[in-house]
């Protein structure tokens, strides 16, 4: 029997068509790195000007930011972030190797619900439970791969929102048109 959920590697073109529920979004990575541009800027500046410093100090200070710089700009993910959880083409996606960009897709028609819920020892996530009884046994196997195991559900990590936030955000993919009608009577 197929597996409904697997495990998918995206490239760098997939991830940016993606809608990000979760995790460091391209343009808050893009804050961050002209922030950092900034700061460069301000030391670099501050160190240049200052007196009484020895020429190899200001090189040094100088080089170990376009280090530092490069090293940031080299991991190459200002147009992608580090999304923990995605959604594209009808499924939610949960990161289980970020550096390798795989993620572990459900589809909708498997999602049963979303819930709140702590990683021990404290960290936030949410459990997107999944309809036990449409699972296959490869469904599970894959399942198994996840960061964080389960049978019968997918846990993830929640980042700069609240849990109960993202559990709405995961719903409003996955209520029906037919039980929005219901859920608005």
């Amino acid at each position: 029997m197929n597996s409904a959920v697997i495990i998918r590697e995206f490239d760098k073109t997939q991830l940016k068509k993606s809608k990000v529920l979760s995790g460091i979004s391209p343009a808050i990575l893009r804050r961050v790195f002209i922030g950092w541009l900034l700061f460069c800027f301000v030391v670099a500046g501050i160190v240049a000007a200052a007196p009484d410093l020895s020429d190899s100090f200001v090189l040094m200070t100088l080089c170990i930011l376009v280090l530092f710089t490069v090293v940031m700009f080299a991991q190459n993910r200002l147009d992608e972030g580090w999304p923990a959880i995605i959604f594209l083409n009808d499924e939610i996606g949960v990161v289980c190797d970020p550096q390798a960009r795989k993620y572990i897709c459900v589809p909708l028609h498997l999602i049963e619900d979303v819930k709140p819920t702590i990683i021990k020892p404290n960290k936030k996530a949410v459990a997107i439970m999944l309809k036990v009884s449409r699972l296959s046994h490869a469904d599970k196997d894959v399942l198994n791969e996840a960061v964080w195991p389960r049978d019968d559900k997918l846990l993830a990590n929640v980042y700069y929102t609240s849990s109960s936030r993202l559990c709405r955000k995961i719903r409003s993919y996955v209520i029906m048109p037919d039980e929005f009608k219901r859920a608005a009577l």
